[in-house]
């Protein structure tokens, strides 16, 4: 998805709205590309205020806890690519209106922040499931032998990874690479390839499915913590929106696909995917923490405190548990 982006922003701008004069700006395919470039900036507008409550609650009106700490970096690196798609949506509209014309400087400089954000998301996405599966494959040794410390510390490797990733992605196979399908960018696209379908996208689907088999296996009378819930619920919404649009991708540039397609029209599915993707997950922890026999008003706080803090009081009863077992021993 970040491929796509990286690879024909540039060449989809100067190809389809040459802004060679007023004529256009009139002309159908720019209208319509302005109005769907404008709309996304809408979407991404309500996923920044999602993302921002998200944030200000975790971050000042929560109780930090092993795993929230994950849910607010993933907050952080939604946002971040949010942010980004809307001012890269607000630029190609700009140029479709003949008003600026971004260099490839800036155009490259911010798709490096958007990647930064899009790898992020999806390296702590993945960190949080593994986690929450090894908490219910091994609760003994997460209990007692886990690092107090290892959240905050993995999640600042894996920000420091996704901004290695970024600049790998876009400095060593710029966008007139891109296209033309240097050794350098197979290299790239190889890797990135790798990164999300043989180790992450495995890696959330496995920990997401083991997490929610061994809750439903063995406690059958209880369901599970709305935590687990949500985080199955993100990984899907993930998989969803970005998997298909990174599998069409890849194979087009390795030509397994024809090439012979609308890339504009494809641009912006991928943009809308992205937008989804970092936008989605707000709604869920509101949907997931919900009681749906009370009223809507004043919700929001108290539903995502149900799918925050049921994750403390789930813990001191496994915790409880576990204690229980080891002294009967």
């Amino acid at each position: 998805m970040a491929d796509l982006m990286n690879g024909s922003l540039n060449t989809t701008m100067d190809a389809t709205y040459p802004g060679s004069g007023a004529h256009s700006v009139r002309d159908t395919p720019a209208i319509r590309s302005s109005i769907v470039a404008c709309f996304a900036v809408i979407l991404c507008l309500f996923g920044m205020v999602g993302n921002g409550i998200v944030f200000w609650m975790l971050g000042f009106r929560m109780k930090m806890n092993k795993y929230t700490v994950y849910i607010l970096n993933l907050a952080v690196a939604d946002f971040i690519c949010l942010i980004f798609v809307s001012i890269i949506m607000v630029l190609m509209v700009n140029q479709i209106l003949n008003l600026t014309h971004p260099s490839r400087v800036t155009v490259t400089s911010l798709e490096v922040c958007y990647d930064f954000g899009f790898f992020a998301g999806m390296f702590i996405l993945t960190a949080i499931s593994v986690e929450r599966c090894l908490s219910v494959l091994f609760p003994i040794w997460h209990k007692f032998s886990r690092p107090t410390h290892i959240s905050p510390i993995t999640c600042g490797l894996l920000w420091v990874f996704a901004g290695t990733v970024s600049l790998i992605n876009n400095l060593v196979c710029p966008p007139m690479w891109f296209m033309k399908g240097t050794k350098e960018c197979t290299g790239v696209q190889i890797f990135t390839s790798i990164l999300t379908f043989v180790i992450f996208i495995p890696l959330m689907l496995f920990s997401s499915f083991t997490l929610i088999y061994m809750v439903m296996t063995t406690s059958p009378k209880c369901r599970p913590p709305k935590m687990y819930v949500a985080i199955v619920v993100v990984v899907l919404v993930f998989f969803i929106s970005v998997a298909p649009i990174k599998l069409v991708w890849i194979l087009l540039y390795f030509k397994v696909l024809p090439t012979d397609f609308n890339t504009n029209a494809f641009l912006f599915v991928t943009i809308y995917c992205a937008v989804f993707k970092c936008s989605a997950n707000p709604g869920i922890y509101f949907l997931v923490g919900r009681h749906w026999n009370k009223r809507f008003g004043g919700a929001i706080q108290k539903a995502l405190g149900r799918v925050f803090k049921e994750d403390d009081t789930e813990q001191k009863r496994e915790s409880e548990g576990t204690t229980t077992i080891v002294s009967t021993n």
